[in-house]
């Protein structure tokens, strides 16, 4: 690397503005990532993901409360799908429950004369 000069200082600085338009345009251009195709997944696999026994999961199904897809006789899952299934179910803790009913009596304190 050589010495930088004073004199030399308009030039750097402008060979250091071209590099840096040079890799900005380089990141724009950067191609996206192609969103990773899933896969569907047969009822044996639901099974370790959800803990449940398999004819749960046809009772899940036979009732709708499962997101499932079907082509012919087979049944098909989305993992993401059955995980967010999962999260659906989450309950409120005690603290929230509290927090609830205390912001619900506030609101409604009229009708408690």
């Amino acid at each position: 690397m050589e010495t930088l000069k004073f004199e030399n200082l308009p030039s750097a600085v402008a060979e250091i503005l071209k590099g840096q338009s040079e890799l900005k345009a380089l990141l724009l251009n950067k191609e996206k990532p192609q969103p990773e195709i899933e896969v569907p997944i047969p009822i044996d696999e639901v099974v370790p993901i959800t803990g449940l026994t398999k004819p749960t999961l046809y009772g899940y199904v036979q009732r709708n409360e499962i997101p499932y897809h079907k082509k012919g006789n087979r049944l098909y899952f989305f993992k993401s799908e059955i995980i967010d299934w999962i999260k659906t179910g989450r309950q409120k803790t005690i603290k929230e429950l509290q927090a609830d009913a205390d912001a619900y009596l506030s609101n409604n304190k009229k009708g408690l004369k």
